[in-house]
Formats: C-alpha cells, sequence, structure tokens
C-alpha cells in the first residue's frame, strides 16, 4: 500500500478527501485512466486513484515532482512564463501533469490510444475546480 497523507490506500475504503470527487469524475471522463494522482511540490501523495496495480503512485509523484521543478525553471529562464502543464509522451501511456498551485500538482496516466484533447480539458476543469477549494 502507498502512504498518503489524506484520501485512501490503494484498494482500502477511507474517509473522503477534499480533492476525491473531483478525482472520481476525472476518472469516469477520461477514458483509459490508469491513475490519478494530486500531489505536493514535494513529491508527497496528497490523493489518488489508482487503476492499474501495478502503478506506483509514489515514484510517479516524486518523479514528476522534480521533472516539473526542472521544467519549470526552464520556462522561466527562457522567457515563457510559468510552467502550466506537462505532457509526456511514452510506448505505452500519456501523462499529463498540471499545477493546481504553486504547492500542489494533479497528474494523469493514461492509454497512449486515448485522446489527449479530452484528457487535457477534463486536466484544466479539474486543477481549475481543486485551486479553489
Amino acid at each position: 500500500m502507498t502512504p498518503v497523507r489524506e484520501g485512501i490506500e490503494a484498494n482500502e475504503a477511507a474517509p473522503q478527501s477534499r480533492f476525491r470527487g473531483v478525482l472520481e469524475r476525472l476518472r469516469q471522463n477520461v477514458a483509459g485512466a490508469r491513475a490519478i494522482v494530486v500531489a505536493a511540490s514535494d513529491g508527497m501523495v496528497l490523493d489518488q486513484v489508482s487503476l492499474d496495480p501495478a502503478a506506483d503512485v509514489d515514484l510517479l509523484a516524486a518523479e514528476f515532482a522534480m521533472l516539473l521543478r526542472i521544467a519549470g525553471r526552464t520556462s522561466e529562464d527562457t522567457g515563457s512564463g510559468g510552467l502550466v502543464e506537462h505532457i509526456l509522451v511514452s510506448e505505452k501511456a500519456i501523462t499529463i501533469a498540471r499545477h493546481i498551485s504553486p504547492e500542489q500538482f494533479l497528474i494523469l496516466v493514461f492509454d497512449i490510444q486515448d485522446q489527449i484533447g479530452r484528457a487535457r480539458y477534463e486536466m484544466k476543469q479539474a486543477a481549475w475546480e481543486l485551486g479553489l477549494k
């Protein structure tokens, strides 16, 4: 089981976190979703919905925290402004990471054959909603 600050352990019922409703809607609205994670800028998982038992959400969050720090500095240093979203396309999956706030980000991992445009739209909506709470 993966440790989380608030929310649920994988495959275990627990009290609803403030993120839960948004994560569940994101899961329903993005076909092929494998994992959805809310993480702190230090890489700590705040909440997650893992649909793939092989997904290591702790490693995913930690690695993306580092990646987003590097990409964010690059974006700012090159005059492009602050990083909002990062998309990683690999052989087996697409991963989108989007900032909710300066201290938190949302990660969505989904199947490579699914539509990236719809996923980006749903991530933008979810990040906006989570950022307001």
